[in-house]
């Protein structure tokens, strides 16, 4: 079987369990393998996604606001290493923050979106760039810039509003100026919410069933994680970054060097300068995009369902290219026959994780958190009895719950092929 068969079959296999929802685009040296959609767009007007379908992207719009700015730099019109004070009013100067930073995730800026109040309350109010601005510069830096790095959302919001200071132009349409119009990145752009997109996804989430994505206001994200693409128009973004098209090469040069944390500017670079990636997560969609320099290879994935593991299907995507050995997913059907699930509803525990078990509308369930900690409660269905266990498949992530039919421990074997061991600690 080739690279090409082996691709599809895989994304087939998890498309047809129920398993992915979105884009998937695979291409290697110039060759693109793979560019399909799977699934629906929308679970509420059953439109099915293709391969031209819009998914808001979250943290990889970062890639093109690190863009804008060595852009700036290009042109001459700033330098990386001067301090955001010069370009953002009433900045504190004492904090010697420079872009260099910003980009870099190495500044020390707190970044709002990990505190419970924007997710409780925050994300859904309207915000202007400049109340963002605002609500950055008098928080406390959370260690002195250039001696650690820390993932902040907000330092991109200072970047987006460095971008318009230093070119008298708001954020988007210096964008389209600059780098959609030239590049032809036609569907491609920032959403405020308001504005129709045609085609654009819807995100989902999951809670027995699939349900709506919790709301964003999206006047808050811009240059963070506020864009929309498609895989298309984003395998184009790659081949202009990889050829030098846009950025000469020095600028191409440190946006994909490796600083603090293996961050670059915009990608998270490893294996010494071999691959940049980045992942893409915001309310209802999360995505993944990887290049491989030294392969020629180019992997984005996008879903519009929040538990989707769209980091691990672009990883097997690319050994499967990389001719290294992948656990294929495998179809199955459910089992018939008597279910024990009395013995099986409960909480299990180890030092890693926490599961509950229930039992609903003869339908077993399970609840345990994902990334960043969030909970799904999604079902479980029988695939088979043998050796003193219920063996069990997951709805909507490849996972197996294997219970001890004594009804004493659970043996899980995640998405990722790691298998945890969870005591049952009480009855639900």
């Amino acid at each position: 079987m080739d690279k090409k068969q082996q691709i599809n079959e895989y994304m087939n296999i998890l498309a047809e369990g129920n398993y992915f929802n979105g884009s998937v685009l695979a291409a290697n040296k110039g060759e693109v393998i793979l560019n399909k959609g799977y699934g629906l767009s929308s679970y509420q007007y059953a439109i099915e996604n293709t391969s031209i379908t819009k998914f808001r992207i979250g943290s990889l719009t970062k890639s093109f606001t690190a863009a804008a700015v060595l852009l700036l730099h290009q042109q001459g019109r700033l330098n990386l290493s001067d301090k955001i004070n010069a370009y953002i009013n009433n900045f504190p100067s004492e904090a010697g923050v420079t872009i260099h930073h910003l980009l870099s995730h190495s500044s020390g800026v707190a970044d709002f979106t990990f505190s419970p109040e924007y997710w409780e309350k925050y994300m859904r109010l309207p915000t202007s760039l400049k109340q963002s601005v605002d609500w950055i510069k008098i928080r406390p830096l959370q260690f002195q810039p250039g001696k650690d790095m820390q993932y902040s959302n907000a330092g991109y919001l200072l970047l987006t509003a460095l971008i318009e200071n230093v070119s008298g132009l708001p954020y988007e349409q210096f964008l389209l100026e600059n780098i959609f119009k030239p590049l032809q990145l036609k569907n491609t752009g920032i959403d405020d919410g308001r504005k129709i997109v045609k085609d654009l996804a819807s995100g989902h989430s999951v809670w027995e069933e699939v349900i709506n994505a919790e709301y964003i206001d999206m006047s808050i994200p811009q240059g963070a994680y506020g864009m929309y693409s498609t895989a298309e128009d984003l395998y184009k973004w790659t081949e202009v970054l990889r050829n030098g098209v846009l950025l000469n090469k020095s600028m191409t040069s440190k946006m994909f060097t490796a600083s603090y944390g293996g961050y670059g500017y915009g990608w998270f670079i490893s294996g010494d300068q071999e691959t940049a990636r980045h992942s893409g997560d915001i309310n209802g969609f999360t995505n993944e995009l990887l290049m491989n320099f030294k392969e020629g290879l180019t992997i984005i994935v996008l879903s519009n369902i929040n538990i989707t593991p769209a980091d691990k299907i672009c990883e097997d995507i690319s050994q499967i290219i990389l001719n290294k050995e992948v656990r294929m997913p495998e179809s199955f059907a459910p089992a018939a026959g008597h279910i024990p699930w009395r013995i099986l509803i409960g909480e299990y525990t180890s030092n890693e994780l926490y599961s509950a078990v229930h039992w609903e509308n003869n339908k077993l369930f399970v609840t345990m958190p994902k990334k960043y900690g969030a909970l799904y409660k999604y079902q479980i269905k029988p695939f088979t009895l043998a050796d003193g266990k219920a063996i069990f498949k997951s709805d909507f992530v490849y996972e197996v719950f294997a219970f001890d039919l004594k009804g004493h421990f659970l043996e899980f074997v995640d998405v990722y092929g790691k298998t945890h061991i969870l005591k049952k600690q009480a009855a639900l």
